[in-house]
């Protein structure tokens, strides 16, 4: 079982976050639009679902959205709160109807989860630093991952067997998404490679400045001038492996002959990309310039984009068609526990 990957990166990304602010937040009082939350949200067949559920959701749908750029606004907190309350209220649902069939979870999963999450963090004290700030800790979270477990459990076993698909359904999403299955056209190329300086920032006196830029420009010229002399030996015919070999200021490729390997567009820096679909196989460009410096190009081999056999993505479409449905039938079944159950909300 994989706990939701999201809620580990939303942790880890809380550790960047200042202590005030994690303060402010552990102290402040649960409000929506300035109105206090009651500490009780909902019941679901009597159990009482408290606030502080309710918040850590709804913390956690402001601190996503703002990563994404995306601000909720006051007015659209109530309805987002309803929202949220309504993935509260399954999740219990959940629980409810796994205790009722005897799904249990034992202790050591749950740990094992515990120490899986606890693994991506730096420290032990960064670990219960994030938790804080999600209004976790130890035993709310142990809580939470068996919540997930008990989830898993009660799909695998009410709904999992229910599904099936069919080779005829299999085919039909590898030619309806073919374009998914195909290789892009991918070009061999090698290059040899001088290098130029791009200095950042400014030294604070203009003495030093201008000794930089002197040297900047010295060691720029004879870059460009040592390219201008090695395009002329490949010009010649001499053989541009042996060049690169030699003369390359590449220490990642030069000893390859040059080779940078099988590229597609996008892949690499633009200027090689765009210079790559130029050229013919065995052709040779002028000179490049990168934020690198110089470079020159050979085109080795065309690769052709190649669509994947449909045997070979079998398998792994079945897995996917097979969560998917899963997935849209167990959505059904919860709504059909809520249909059945006596849910009270009180936000």
């Amino acid at each position: 079982m994989k706990l939701k990957s999201l809620f580990i990166l939303f942790l880890l990304m809380l550790l960047n976050l200042p202590q005030t602010l994690l303060a402010k937040e552990k102290e402040a009082p649960f409000t929506i639009n300035g109105k206090l939350v009651p500490q009780v949200v909902a019941r679901v067949n009597g159990v009482p679902l408290a606030s502080e559920v309710l918040q850590r959701e709804l913390f956690g749908f402001r601190f996503q959205s703002k990563q994404m750029g995306k601000e909720i606004k006051p007015e659209e907190e109530y309805s987002v709160a309803r929202e949220l309350l309504k993935s509260v209220v399954a999740r219990e649902l959940i629980v409810q109807k796994a205790k009722s069939l005897g799904i249990a979870i034992t202790e050591d999963k749950v740990d094992l989860q515990l120490k899986n999450i606890e693994d991506q963090f730096p420290s032990h004290e960064s670990f219960i630093t994030a938790l804080a700030f999600q209004h976790l800790n130890i035993a709310s979270l142990k809580e939470k991952i068996q919540r997930t477990l008990l989830e898993d459990e009660l799909m695998r076993r009410e709904i999992a067997p229910k599904v099936k698909v069919s080779d005829e359904a299999i085919q039909k999403y590898y030619d309806d998404n073919k374009a998914s299955f195909t290789k892009p056209v991918m070009f061999r190329v090698s290059h040899i490679h001088t290098t130029t300086l791009n200095p950042k920032g400014k030294p604070e006196d203009t003495a030093s400045q201008k000794k930089a830029e002197r040297l900047t420009k010295m060691i720029n010229e004879e870059a460009k001038e040592k390219i201008i002399s090695l395009l002329k030996k490949v010009q010649a015919g001499e053989d541009f492996a042996s060049i690169a070999k030699q003369f390359s200021e590449d220490e990642a490729s030069k000893e390859a002959g040059g080779l940078l390997g099988n590229l597609h567009p996008g892949s690499t820096l633009p200027e090689i990309s765009e210079e790559m679909q130029k050229l013919n196989e065995g052709e040779t460009s002028g000179i490049i310039k990168s934020e690198f410096g110089y470079h020159i190009l050979k085109l080795d081999e065309i690769i052709p984009s190649k669509l994947i056999p449909f045997a070979k993505t079998k398998t792994d479409i079945m897995n996917l068609l097979l969560k998917l449905e899963t997935q849209k039938l167990f959505t059904t079944y919860v709504e059909d526990l809520g249909n059945q159950a006596k849910i009270e909300v009180l936000l």
